[in-house]
């Protein structure tokens, strides 16, 4: 794995894995009307995609808010789907492979053959663990309110900057993070990023 990631934006940058993106994206919503929209000119709405991206002139849409009450109430911040094609794209080609394999082993949540039932057996490996080392221990169950709504974007965009030489791909990913979002710092005017995007990929895992 290399420890820099560099030249890889354009050549990234094809129509074939935008063709792939949408088929990720439309996964079980093959029938709604914006994916439909999308698929009546889908050689043309790639191209136009890809251009904008590649000419520096791609803007990311205005959400759509709406509550949903299972298992919670809570609202939830719907990008235009040409976005969440964008999105499946950039998570695809640059964080599967470059940034995930940096998480942590005990990272689970959102990752390919990993979820709620390997931390299940993985929390029960470390019980059994610590239990020959320590007759009495404490495991400690929480949840951060408005965890992800909270996280400073100016953080994460330095993380990537760590990571990231590829010029093209950190501007790209910056715009990703700083662009249209629906939260906001309370103290200022600082945009909070596309948590839509980056709530599976970064804000859950610690990097090594």
């Amino acid at each position: 794995m290399p420890k820099k990631i560099k030249n890889v934006f354009y050549k990234n940058l094809t129509f074939k894995k935008f063709v792939e993106a949408h088929n990720r994206a439309k996964k079980n919503k093959t029938y709604k009307n914006e994916v439909m929209q999308f698929d009546l000119n889908l050689e043309s709405n790639i191209i136009s995609l890809i251009t904008q991206i590649k000419n520096g002139t791609y803007k990311i849409g205005k959400y759509r808010n709406f509550k949903v009450y299972e298992p919670k109430e809570r609202i939830i911040h719907s990008l235009p789907y040409r976005d969440r094609v964008v999105h499946q794209w950039y998570v695809e080609e640059f964080i599967k492979p470059y940034i995930m394999p940096k998480f942590i082993s005990t990272s689970f949540a959102c990752l390919p053959e990993k979820g709620t039932h390997a931390a299940a057996l993985e929390i029960e490996k470390m019980i059994r663990t610590y239990k020959k080392k320590y007759p009495d221990f404490y495991i400690l169950k929480c949840d951060i309110k408005k965890y992800f709504n909270s996280i400073d974007p100016n953080i994460l965009f330095n993380i990537l900057k760590k990571y990231i030489t590829d010029k093209a791909l950190l501007n790209f990913s910056k715009k990703i993070i700083y662009e249209n979002n629906p939260f906001y710092i309370n103290e200022s005017s600082v945009r909070y990023s596309n948590w839509k995007l980056f709530k599976p990929i970064f804000c859950k895992y610690i990097f090594k």
